[in-house]
């Protein structure tokens, strides 16, 4: 936190006249009282008397940005700057107006500058920790937190920054630790309570997490972000409606609020309105974290005109599920078009290539003809899409001459035949999904959690694990013989179902029409909606559902449930 800066601080040059130093003081009071406009007012008359008097213009700088307006506020900082060079709580302002207009290089770059000027100044690196946080530098904004705080252990800026860094770097616990201080020397302090909610969120402390988030907003009901995660916890819950409401309120707050949208849309979407959903699932394109993912593409974008004629290029996005799952829409718009061409992943062009489709890669450029373009999930949005109109959910993956020899199923149905034994059925399994995705934790099951099912009667089991954790069960593994996907998609072909929790093979699996048993998180994604044990995606999948988070017990017993039923 920045505070106004006394006039005697730049000696030896001071205020010429009794009056300006008055109305300088008038300024200072106004500020601290809150009325940041008589703040303004007060240091613009100063000005007038002393034209780039330094600490007028920093401190009317910092009521300008204090009353959001940082054109002005930038200019007033950078004025002082460049007047003093040596005033270091000149570069301070200037910094933190430079966080808020997007710019954390440039803030970084102004923080050091007051670091190397005044090293045991704790505000100066506190804001050098929040600069270092806005640009995504965490071990550099815990660095720069922890410094300011061995400088001034009370420099709640630092400390809350300091949880904000550990949160950020996957350490909820520690972050819940830090906004504990902060909340105990300041109740009032509504981002301490956002952040804290959102690292007990992160901590399945679902219930904890609303709270913090209800009390943020006690505090601060403008507080966009807070109601934008309340509208995350709620839709956690299975509260879709309130979710929805919360979402609507940050979205009143600021109608461009990506994230806002985008949790709305997931909010929706896991309530079967598609309608509703898929329309805000395309503000993933300017959500902070995902945007970045998409390039503009090389064609005019595909809206749901006739392609006849045309060449129609869909762009895979997100992860290798959601490219298998998607990939159904493309046989039928394939038959209206001139060509269509699927731009993905290498690893599943040879999943994809009996789909009379062309195929590229994501790096490869643009064929040269394409008239249209679309990312593969903006799709169900162009096409209208229902939970009744879902097409292919019987399967739409099968062999073809055009893939055979990639799938050889022969072959795996040779190298499988000394895993089953006689009389028994045999299993896929996959316990674990990619570490990297965000849900991960929820989704991934913990070590020895499917030991209950290697003990059911008359069945073998092989694992399809990939990854660091191939080897936690004593049971087959093929990993080190799958090289892509229709590599796996030839093993399953061979087996009589599946077990996995939610990642790609459940979509391949479904794709082929394979039985297929998905054990779900109670936080689970969208596209499985709530409460329900079967799906409109796939006819052969079942769902097997957490009743509490954290919990597999009883998506365990219902697997062994469903397998005792089935041949």
């Amino acid at each position: 936190m920045n505070h106004p800066l006394d006039p005697n601080a730049l000696a030896p040059q001071s205020l010429s006249q009794v009056s300006v130093e008055q109305v300088f003081k008038d300024g200072l009071r106004a500020y601290h009282a809150g009325d940041l406009s008589r703040a303004v007012e007060a240091f613009s008359q100063v000005l007038v008397q002393l034209p780039g008097f330094p600490p007028a213009l920093t401190n009317r700088a910092l009521a300008a940005w204090s009353l959001g307006d940082l054109d002005h506020a930038a200019a007033d900082a950078q004025a002082a700057c460049h007047a003093t060079p040596d005033l270091a709580e000149a570069w301070l302002v200037a910094g933190a107006i430079l966080i808020d207009r997007g710019d954390p290089p440039g803030a970084i770059s102004h923080y050091q500058r007051a670091v190397a000027l005044r090293p045991e100044l704790a505000a100066a690196r506190a804001g050098l920790a929040a600069a270092c946080l806005a640009a995504g530098q965490h071990a550099g904004a815990e660095q720069a937190a922890a410094l300011a705080l061995a400088l001034d252990p009370n420099c709640l800026h630092a400390r809350f920054t300091l949880g904000s860094a550990r949160s950020a770097q996957g350490d909820p616990l520690g972050a819940i630790h830090q906004f504990d201080h902060v909340l105990a020397a300041d109740t009032a302090h509504a981002g301490a309570y956002l952040n804290r909610g959102n690292a007990r969120i992160n901590r399945n402390d679902i219930e904890g997490g609303i709270a913090d988030l209800r009390a943020a907003l006690a505090v601060n009901p403008g507080l966009k972000e807070a109601w934008a995660s309340l509208g995350v916890a709620l839709t956690i819950e299975g509260d879709t409606a309130g979710a929805i409401t919360a979402c609507d309120h940050a979205i009143a707050l600021d109608p461009d609020f990506a994230v806002a949208h985008w949790n709305r849309g997931v909010a929706a979407l896991l309530a079967g309105d598609f309608a509703t959903g898929f329309a805000a699932y395309e503000w993933r394109k300017r959500h902070p974290v995902y945007g970045s993912h998409f390039d503009r593409l090389p064609a005019p974008t595909w809206q749901g005109e006739p392609l006849a004629g045309r060449h129609l290029l869909v762009r895979a996005e997100q992860g290798l599920g959601d490219t298998i799952m998607f990939a159904r829409f493309l046989p039928a718009l394939a038959s209206q078009a001139r060509h269509l061409t699927l731009a993905c992943h290498k690893t599943l062009h040879t999943l994809f290539a009996g789909m009379g489709i062309g195929l590229c890669t994501l790096d490869d450029p643009a064929p040269p003809d394409v008239d249209c373009a679309i990312d593969q999930m903006s799709l169900p949005h162009v096409l209208a899409l229902t939970p009744a109109t879902i097409p292919a959910a019987q399967g739409y993956l099968a062999p073809t001459p055009a893939n055979a020899g990639h799938w050889n199923i022969d072959r795996w149905r040779a190298a499988l035949a000394h895993q089953r034994q006689p009389g028994q059925r045999l299993i896929g399994l996959v316990w674990a999904g990619n570490p990297g995705h965000n849900n991960d934790q929820r989704r991934s099951l913990p070590p020895g959690a499917l030991t209950p099912v290697l003990a059911v009667p008359n069945t073998s089991f092989i694992a399809l694990q990939l990854g660091a954790r191939q080897a936690e069960y004593d049971i087959p593994s093929l990993a080190p013989q799958i090289s892509d996907f229709a590599s796996t998609a030839g093993i399953l072909a061979n087996l009589d179902a599946i077990v996995t929790v939610d990642t790609s093979i459940a979509h391949l699996a479904g794709a082929m029409g394979k039985p297929c048993h998905v054990l779900l998180s109670a936080s689970c994604d969208w596209r499985w909606l709530l409460g329900r044990t079967t799906t409109p995606w796939y006819d052969h999948v079942h769902l097997h559902r957490q009743s509490r988070l954290g919990d597999w017990s009883g998506p365990i017993q219902s697997v062994l449930a469903a397998l005792a039923s089935s041949p």
